[in-house]
This record gives C-alpha cells, sequence and structure tokens, in this order.
C-alpha cells in the first residue's frame, strides 16, 4: 500500500478475516446460549423429579387410623388404634389376644371393622354370645342369625340374608338406624321392626 491505494489482496484477507471473526463471535454466542439452555433444562428436571418424588413420599404415607372399643374375653381390653382396613383379627391381637374363655366359633375374625365401632368378644356359655335374641325377645341386629332375623315382621329369606351380609362387609351396626343402609329396608319397613330390634 505504498502508493496509498488499497492492495486487493490485503483487502480480500481483511475481508475474511471480518468473516471469521464474525464467525467465531456467533459461534462463541451460540455456545454460551446453548450451555445456558442445557442448565435451564437440567433445573427444570431436577424439579420435576423432586415434585415426582414428593408425590411418591405423598402416596406412601401411612393410611388413616380408626378408633376401636374391645371388650369383653380379651386380655387387654380397651380402646384400639388401627391402620383404616383392618380386620377383627387385628383388632383382637392389639388387645392382647383372647383370653382362655373367649368364644372364638361365634365370631367371624375375617371382617372388617370400622370406626368408633364397640367389639364385644363373648365368653363361652354366655346366652348373648349363643342367641340373637334378648332377654326381653327384641333381636339383636348384630348377632342374630338368619332364622332370627326372620322373626322380625316383614323380614324374609332375602332381607335377612341382606342383614347379615352387611354385618359382613362393614361390621356391627353402631345405631339401629344404620339398618336402613341394607338393601330393601327403608323407612316403612324399619318403623315396622324398630320396636322389636336391638342392639
Amino acid at each position: 500500500m505504498a502508493d496509498g491505494k488499497l492492495n486487493p489482496l490485503e483487502c480480500s484477507m481483511d475481508i475474511h478475516r471480518n468473516k471469521l471473526l464474525y464467525i467465531l463471535i456467533v459461534l462463541v454466542f451460540l455456545g454460551v446460549f446453548w450451555a445456558w439452555y442445557l442448565n435451564q433444562d437440567s433445573q427444570e428436571s431436577e424439579i420435576i423429579v423432586s415434585e415426582s418424588a414428593e408425590s411418591s413420599e405423598s402416596l406412601e404415607e401411612p393410611a388413616a387410623q380408626i378408633m376401636v372399643h374391645v371388650t369383653g374375653a380379651v386380655n387387654a381390653p380397651g380402646l384400639i388404634s388401627l391402620p383404616s382396613g383392618a380386620r377383627l383379627m387385628d383388632a383382637v391381637s392389639a388387645a392382647g389376644g383372647f383370653s382362655e374363655t373367649a368364644d372364638q366359633s361365634a365370631l367371624n375374625l375375617a371382617r372388617k371393622i370400622k370406626d368408633e365401632e364397640q367389639i364385644v368378644i363373648p365368653v363361652i356359655g354366655d346366652a348373648s354370645s349363643q342367641s340373637g335374641v334378648s332377654t326381653d325377645g327384641r333381636v339383636n341386629i348384630n348377632t342374630a342369625d338368619l332364622e332370627e332375623l326372620k322373626s322380625l315382621p316383614g323380614i324374609g329369606d332375602v332381607i335377612a340374608q341382606n342383614i347379615i351380609d352387611y354385618r359382613e362387609e362393614n361390621g356391627s351396626f353402631t345405631q339401629l338406624e344404620d339398618l336402613k343402609n341394607v338393601t330393601r329396608i327403608g323407612d316403612k319397613i324399619y318403623e315396622s321392626i324398630s320396636e322389636s330390634i336391638t342392639l
């Protein structure tokens, strides 16, 4: 460039260098952006994994507890706390097991128990454990067998069996009005037998 004019070769090299510089700047920018994007994606993945772990932990929370009152022929009668869905055998075990006088044959140990239920473990030879009819002639809807239930007005084979099935699935009745939850027992039938039943 001694004569003050740009050498075409030098000019071309300058342009080439500028292009390379621009390309290099763009590549650096893209690299920084890509690194930032991967970092954000990683953080989002960690959040998702964390939320999934928390959801999993919440699913593994202890089952709801129920409280029942176990009395009668057990070694440690009293209030018992058990997981929801527990069986009668679980309640007996939590109450110290059967005493020597317990009439185990009078019980359905596999039935599920429910919250606020009172469980009476009968004694061998106890008349109340052998009959579903009380001394005043009323039918105990928690202990009566098929024939005893059929002695009630308007109760035939089907409804009597429905009562027994309901007891086995839901546990003992806690109040007389619960009988209306049994299939085919409405207000009319309940009213007709309400004076003849007991718990």
